[in-house]
């Protein structure tokens, strides 16, 4: 196609989705927007229709802003949302589920064990590193539960899915049971977070593969945060089930982050799971001093 060839709306709507990986019908507003926000007419040329995808794709992966309390306030030791750590997302669809979960209600994380603190002294007991002396000098802090994870009736759709796994040993019908069930409710986080853990693990032999498990935890994790409450001090216990898919999207994203090279936004992610379950059910402790040592990742110990 020459410099100057004509792109319809319907080209360019067209175009977007082929590189977004979205439906077209997701893409009608942005799209028909475009003679305003943009300043141009249809059609336009190739040139223009280029500029035009670069700046709508790269809108599509910014992240959410993190919320914050209504009132000016001191914040200090708290968990750091995402917004904090990236400017974008990985996957193209991440933020319009995240705006769809918005707009259909969100759940917030609820009080935990009939409302009472958790006490830090025995988790970090012994403990030098940076984050136990936070968790110690933060004092007892209130425990949460986030809302149920297996969102609909009957069996949750994870164990769905690994029950196919395991009785049909076919790891593309596996990962195709994920997909579908965040595709009818994206407020699977044990979903993203089990997808993520799928493509972490081909990455030795799918040049792709770390990309997508870096989209599938950043939603997740995403997804998960917009039940806390803003500038969020509270306690995420490993003990309370329903807050595991959550610490397990996490865990993922930070080693993913470790595996490209992106050492201070692993630890930021690493530090948010310690903050927020300092019991460190997951080992984490023995991977925040690597990273923030700048040592590469060279698989988990």
């Amino acid at each position: 196609m020459s410099a100057t060839a004509a792109v319809s709306e319907h080209d360019l709507r067209a175009m977007l989705a082929h590189r977004s990986g979205l439906e077209p019908d997701a893409l009608w507003a942005p799209v028909y927007d475009v003679p305003r926000a943009f300043g141009l007419s249809w059609p336009l040329t190739r040139d223009q229709s280029e500029q035009v995808l670069t700046d709508l794709l790269d809108t599509l992966r910014r992240v959410l802003p993190a919320p914050w309390p209504d009132q000016d306030e001191e914040l200090g030791q708290r968990y750091r949302y995402l917004a904090e750590i990236t400017d974008r997302y990985e996957r193209y669809d991440t933020r319009r589920i995240l705006e769809r979960i918005q707009h259909a209600g969100i759940t917030p994380a609820s009080a935990a064990f009939g409302g009472d603190d958790y006490d830090p002294s025995l988790a970090t007991e012994g403990e030098t590193a940076s984050w136990a002396r936070a968790v110690r000098a933060a004092g007892p802090r209130p425990c949460y539960r986030m809302p149920d994870p297996y969102v609909g009736e009957g069996e949750p759709p994870v164990d769905r899915a690994l029950g196919l796994r395991e009785s049909t040993a076919d790891p593309a019908a596996y990962h195709t049971a994920l997909r579908a069930a965040v595709r009818e409710d994206p407020r699977q986080i044990d979903c993203w977070a089990h997808l993520g853990i799928e493509a972490f693990e081909r990455a030795g032999t799918d040049a792709d593969a770390l990309a997508e498990a870096l989209g599938y935890y950043q939603t997740g994790v995403a997804v998960a945060e917009l039940s806390l409450p803003p500038a969020f001090t509270g306690v995420l216990t490993w003990g309370e089930l329903d807050n595991r898919p959550f610490h397990r999207a996490l865990h993922g994203l930070g080693l993913t982050w470790w595996r490209l090279g992106e050492n201070a936004k692993a630890a930021a992610v690493f530090g948010n799971s310690l903050w927020i379950n300092p019991d460190d059910n997951q080992g984490i402790r023995t991977l925040i001093g690597q990273v923030l040592a700048d040592a590469p990742w060279r698989g988990e110990p």
